[in-house]
Parts: C-alpha cells; structure tokens; sequence
C-alpha cells in the first residue's frame, strides 16, 4: 500500500467516528427539540423550557430552538431575563432570519420591563417621550368629552330627554374614533396583544402609550383591565 494511500485510509477511519458522533448529537437534538414542542402544547411550559435547552448545541442550526424558548419565558413564564438573554441569542446565531425583527421587538420591550423594575418605576427621558406621544390619545379624548358635554347642553335646553345607554357602559366612554378597547385575559402580554390586533408584535409601546395613565408608564397588564387599542 502505497504513503499516499495510507494517509487517505487513515484519515477515514480518523473522520468516521466524528461523523457519526454528529449524526448522534443532531438525532439527540431533533429528539430534544420535538418533545419541547410537545411539552409546549401540553402547557408544561417549565418542562418545554428544559427540553429547548437539552436541544442546544451552541449553532445557528439551533438558533429558533432559542427564539421558541424565548417565547415560553417572555409569555408564559414572565421571565422577562432569561428571555431577553434567549431573544439575543436568536439574532446573534440568526441576523438573518425570519424572526429577528420580530425578536428585536421583543428585546426591547423585555429591556423596558426591566428598567421599569430596576427603577421601581422613575423613568427616564423615555417616559417622557411616550407621555409626549400619549398627548394625541388625552387631546382625541377630551374632545370627545367637550362634544358630549355641548350635545347634552342643547338637549337639555331644548327639553330632549338625554341617552343615557352609551354612558352606563363606562368601556365606551372616551374612545377616541377609528379605536377599540380590549379586555385583558389570562397570559396577555402588550406584544400578545399587538399580534392580536396588528399581526405583529413591534406595535406594543402603541398600545401602552396609549394607556399610559391606565399602565402608570408600566408594561403591567391584569386580567380584567380594560385597554385603548389605537387605530391601525
């Protein structure tokens, strides 16, 4: 057998083993990775969060692995750090992917809850910025109240009796026009709610800027409270 042969049988039988311990890792991985997705659908999202991290190998072969994870941590755990830490890991492995817009968006409001926490809610400039953005909502507001006040007025000097139905339903009063209210259920997020309402998730600081009194400049939601939907 010839050097130059030699070095080519030696170099397979070098090669085998590390192909085959990849072809086990990735089986191991996909393995992982489904029974994750099953333990998701079943609501055992603490189970789902510990087969996405046994499905990671530190590629960008799992790369949604990390956005998926992220998902059960951010809406389902409230674990707004271990998510954004996920979210980041998603863009870095994926920078071109299908969700790294909606992975940006998702970041940066996980980013904003935990400024509101570390700061028990003293803001910064940014408060700032959506209370100047609240503004058009307060202004739309008020106006709708100054029309109501003057038609109740005419009504009551002309002696027409006044309507009464819209005002005993407190959820209908100050809606600005061309927008909607909602009614926060178990699990919601401002982002759940923004793929809700906009099929995206990038329009949630809309939605709290639009609560701001409501939300107290927070991004806490409790089942039951009633939200502003701006328009599209």
């Amino acid at each position: 057998m010839t050097s130059r042969l030699l070095r080519f049988v030696c170099g397979l039988l070098l090669l085998a083993p590390l192909a085959g311990c990849d072809r086990l890792f990735n089986q191991k991985g996909e393995a992982a990775l489904n029974m994750a997705r099953e333990k998701e659908k079943e609501g055992d999202y603490q189970a789902a969060v510990q087969w996405y991290e046994a499905s990671l190998d530190g590629t960008a072969r799992t790369a949604e692995a990390h956005y998926s994870m992220a998902l059960v941590l951010d809406d389902k755990l409230d674990n707004p750090v271990a998510a954004l830490d996920h979210f980041r890991r998603y863009i870095e492995l994926s920078p071109d992917g299908p969700h790294v817009k909606d992975a940006k968006s998702f970041a940066a409001e996980d980013e904003f809850k935990l400024a509101n926490t570390l700061s028990k809610g003293n803001f910064m400039p940014q408060q700032d910025a959506a209370r100047l953005k609240n503004q058009n909502f307060e202004l739309q507001q008020e106006l709708t109240d100054a029309r109501k006040e003057i038609a109740d007025m005419r009504a009551m000097a002309n002696g027409t009796p006044l309507k009464t139905g819209r005002a005993a339903d407190p959820e209908r009063n100050d809606i600005p026009p061309g927008s909607r209210t909602y009614r926060v259920e178990p699990g919601d997020t401002l982002s759940s709610i923004s793929r809700k309402f906009f099929k995206t998730p990038s329009r949630w600081q809309d939605i709290q800027d639009a609560n701001f009194k409501v939300l107290s400049g927070t991004v806490k939601l409790k089942v039951g409270m009633t939200l502003l939907i701006p328009r599209n």
